[in-house]
């Protein structure tokens, strides 16, 4: 499998079990859902938030130069997030800050891919191996995503309908993980920049482990 594909499962497996405080459950490497805990108590699917014109040209990158890349997208994106732990800082009222301001245009092409990529696993739910509860886990590829659009995030989640739906979605935006259950309100968790780089090298060598 590509070592990059599993260095995005093992990190979002990584920071879920932190962030979200499983102890002690863990989190087992599973195909469909990408992650389950012992006795089927979570079952946890990962994914990016990636724009394709621009994953494809990342992939080409990786293919032509191999070994001598120094990571993909999401992995520089982690080790900035690492060496800033101001980047997800919130306003007195609780707001948080984007690292940027994104033009209009590309901040709704973002948003509108964490909406495509949580309607399009829901989709392929019945496909899963079901659990007592079935989360998502999304890579946005941007920290220039703010709580007030993660909020329209939240209304889409908040109005699917169907017989199978995620219980949770978990949205990496920098040094955030925003958490969505349908109903409630919208929160979110940050860990500092230490952690998230043990977190990071944690992914790294069990994606190149499990490579060999």
């Amino acid at each position: 499998m590509d070592p990059s594909k599993l260095y995005v499962e093992y990190y979002a497996k990584l920071h879920a079990e932190r962030a979200m405080k499983l102890w002690p459950l863990r989190f087992t490497k599973n195909e469909r859902p990408d992650f389950l805990t012992r006795h089927d108590e979570i079952g946890m699917e990962v994914t990016r938030a990636a724009i394709e014109e621009w994953a494809q040209q990342e992939a080409d990158m990786n293919r032509a130069f191999g070994d001598e890349m120094p990571g993909d997208a999401v992995e520089q994106t982690i080790l900035a997030d690492c060496e800033d732990d101001a980047i997800a800082s919130g306003t007195k009222d609780g707001e948080e800050l984007p690292l940027f301001e994104l033009p209009p245009d590309v901040k709704e092409m973002h948003i509108g891919r964490v909406m495509e990529r949580i309607g399009d696993k829901t989709a392929a739910l019945k496909e899963y191996r079901l659990c007592k509860e079935n989360w998502l886990y999304v890579f946005s590829e941007t920290t220039g995503i703010d709580r007030t659009d993660m909020l329209r995030v939240q209304a889409y989640f908040d109005a699917q309908q169907g017989e199978l739906l995620f219980n949770k979605v978990l949205v990496k935006v920098g040094c955030l993980l925003y958490v969505l259950c349908r109903g409630e309100e919208l929160t979110s968790i940050e860990l500092h920049g230490r952690t998230l780089y043990r977190l990071h090298r944690r992914a790294r060598r069990l994606s190149l482990r499990q490579n060999l």
